[in-house]
């Protein structure tokens, strides 16, 4: 189980992290503060027990809107949605998880998509 978050930076504005932890989104937070000017804060987040592969689908959703590293340029409208999209990606992985060339491409040594 984890989850994967929107993070917003007051120092970028629209520009996002889409991330993942398996712990407290506070310590991640609190890490990712550190050396950064903005203030980072939490927009959004969604639990899952595939957080590696729902963060690494969402990369290659909005790869084109890419800023730097795992920071995307998002509309207001993508922020908004972001549960909804989630929540897509998330039946999308429940459909495919037993599928050989889906696990090949996602899956991440703590995801078990074969569960």
């Amino acid at each position: 189980m984890g989850i994967v978050y929107l993070l917003g930076d007051n120092g970028k504005e629209g520009v996002y992290k889409i991330g993942v932890t398996t712990g407290k989104i506070e310590n991640r937070i609190k890490k990712l503060q550190t050396g950064n000017s903005g203030e980072i804060y939490l927009v959004n987040s969604y639990q899952t027990d595939h957080p590696f592969v729902m963060e690494k689908m969402l990369h290659t959703k909005y790869f084109s809107d890419r800023s730097l590293g795992e920071w995307f340029e998002l509309s207001f409208e993508e922020v908004v949605k972001f549960t909804e999209t989630c929540e897509k990606i998330q039946k999308t992985i429940n459909a495919l998880k037993g599928n050989y060339f889906f696990n090949k491409k996602y899956n991440k040594k703590n995801d078990n998509l074969y569960e």
